[in-house]
């Protein structure tokens, strides 16, 4: 975003980072949300709630109206996010969660790719005001369908709020995600900027982690951790999120920067990536039922053998070619994202699965950032970054793919690891399709 807002010049990376503290922050009261009230009846008021952040956004006229409004905006997304996957589990069964999770998978990403196309050429045309008034219809829209959701009890409608859990992990996630969205400025990684931080991000969620242990309700059950797949699947999302989403800035700076490609442009040669994704997240649940957690295994190593040739991009590199290898790279991300939480989610309670969700989320979360900065930071630091030449460009870009191309092997690590814990878990289920759980 590039407008002004009473005149003042507003940085783009304070709109986006204010978000993602916000969404970060609220992680764990989603969990609180959901077991007091239960999502299906929380589900319309943060719903409206979002609704409502997004006019703010659109209606700001001053910074500091914006930024509040993009922090509410992005506190009620992640609230959101968690009961729509915790609606999903609950109402589709071990046995159908596969293909549930696909088929909700699905038209996430496409409207990840719709939104690529259309955002340059909306803001263009209209504003940067117009993305944020684009919530309006269909806020109201899902409203209208979310009216007719069942209601059930909510499954702990007297659970008390974890105030000193809150206040040590809300907090502790700020602090990892600010030091390390700075850890990709100008000043490094080593910096106090991103040390200090990131640090006390990291002493807080320490101590959460030893009041979480001791509590009797606590804020998060850290118990989970426990449990071999969980485990597994948890280390699989953490991984995956700074592979796959860290990955996502590299080809828009490359042909950006290198190639001197425009917004609509680059939309265009991502976008077969989204269409990748989406086909690929459609099968994987049929996949799953056939060859269950390898799937994750094939999706990660897919993925692999799709972003290796990345480094050794040039100034003229074939533009079918490398559509050719982000389609390739979407089938990957399709076959590895879903089905490593469909595994996790299929040998847990509905209760543990509701945990799990906001905890896979946090992770994924946490990775990204870590991805994003770990490669702008290669970017920025590099001999040769400054630099005009297209030759010395394309050798920064190849460098910063090849510390991808790592993140993604670590991925398939965590794959493999994944494929051992179900195996060691071979989950029966009861009649009703709940999973008996073993530890």
């Amino acid at each position: 975003m590039t407008g002004a807002v009473s005149g003042r010049a507003l940085e783009p990376c304070w709109i986006r980072l204010v978000y993602l503290l916000a969404f970060a922050a609220a992680v764990p009261e989603s969990m609180w949300v959901m077991q007091r009230f239960g999502p299906e009846r929380a589900y319309l008021p943060v719903l409206g709630l979002f609704t409502v952040a997004s006019v703010l956004c659109g209606a700001s006229q001053a910074p500091w109206q914006l930024i509040a409004a993009r922090a509410l905006q992005g506190a009620a997304g992640r609230v959101l996010g968690s009961m729509s996957r915790m609606m999903l589990v609950t109402a589709a069964g071990p046995r159908r969660l596969p293909r549930v999770m696909a088929a909700f998978g699905v038209p996430v990403f496409l409207v990840s790719v719709v939104g690529s196309l259309l955002v340059g050429e909306l803001v263009t045309f209209a504003g940067w005001r117009s993305i944020f008034y684009l919530n309006i219809p269909i806020g109201l829209l899902a409203m209208a369908l979310a009216l007719r959701l069942k209601r059930p009890r909510p499954t702990d409608p007297k659970r008390t709020l974890d105030v000193v859990g809150l206040l040590l992990i809300s907090p502790g996630l700020i602090g990892v995600t600010y030091g390390v969205s700075n850890a990709g400025h100008s000043r490094g990684a080593g910096s106090a900027a991103v040390l200090v931080p990131a640090c006390i991000g990291l002493v807080l969620i320490a101590a959460f982690v030893l009041w979480s242990m001791r509590g009797r309700r606590p804020l998060l059950d850290l118990r989970l951790y426990r449990h071999t797949v969980f485990r597994a699947a948890a280390h699989s999302a953490l991984i995956s999120g700074a592979a796959v989403i860290g990955g996502a800035i590299l080809l828009p700076l490359y042909l950006q920067t290198v190639r001197g490609e425009d917004l609509s442009t680059t939309g265009l040669l991502i976008a077969p990536q989204g269409v990748g994704v989406a086909a690929a997240t459609w099968l994987s649940g049929r996949i799953f039922e056939r060859i269950g957690v390898l799937t994750v295994l094939a999706g990660t190593s897919i993925l692999l053998a799709a972003t290796v040739p990345f480094a050794f991009l040039t100034a003229t590199t074939s533009y079918a070619w490398l559509v050719t290898l982000t389609v390739i790279r979407g089938v990957g991300i399709g076959l590895t994202m879903t089905p490593a939480m469909t595994a996790a989610y299929q040998t847990l309670s509905p209760s543990q699965a509701s945990e799990a969700s906001t905890q896979f989320n946090a992770l994924h979360h946490i990775g990204s950032s870590l991805g994003t900065a770990t490669l702008v930071m290669v970017l920025t630091r590099l001999p040769h970054t400054l630099a005009h030449d297209p030759m010395h460009q394309t050798h920064t870009f190849g460098i910063a793919y090849l510390v991808l191309s790592t993140m993604t092997a670590l991925s398939v690590l965590s794959a493999l690891l994944l494929v051992h814990g179900r195996r060691r878990f071979q989950q029966p289920l009861l009649r009703d399709n709940t999973p008996l759980l073993l530890h």
